[in-house]
């Protein structure tokens, strides 16, 4: 039996949206996660995402953070594992809407 999200891709819109991160979460996700501790991780990453607006951001720092952050208060049950996967999944969700850039760096000399 299928879901409702096997069908659907988040839309391009000018910002990112909020309930769509967490349907697009939900159709990756290998492993079960209820809904607070989906939008506990999103609300992690958006603080960083916000606190670093005009500066250049890894994906690796967004991850640290809100493992951190969620393991430090213990937010979040989960290990940090399934964490960093919730992380990767939003990640995913922005670059899929064109919301995230990812600079690729050409290592050659003379290229």
């Amino acid at each position: 039996m299928g879901s409702p999200l096997d069908n659907w891709n988040p839309a391009k819109s000018d910002k990112p949206d909020y309930f769509d991160t967490v349907k697009f979460v939900y159709k990756h996700i290998e492993f079960h996660i209820s809904e607070d501790e989906a939008y506990t991780i999103l609300n992690a990453f958006i603080e960083k995402w916000d606190a670093s607006a005009g500066q250049l951001i890894r994906e690796e720092e967004l991850t640290k953070h809100v493992v951190n952050q969620l393991s430090h208060n213990f937010d979040v049950l989960l290990p940090a594992g399934k964490i960093k996967r919730v992380v990767e999944l939003i990640l995913g969700y922005l670059h899929t809407t064109g919301h995230f850039y990812q600079q690729e760096l050409n290592l050659k000399t003379g290229e």
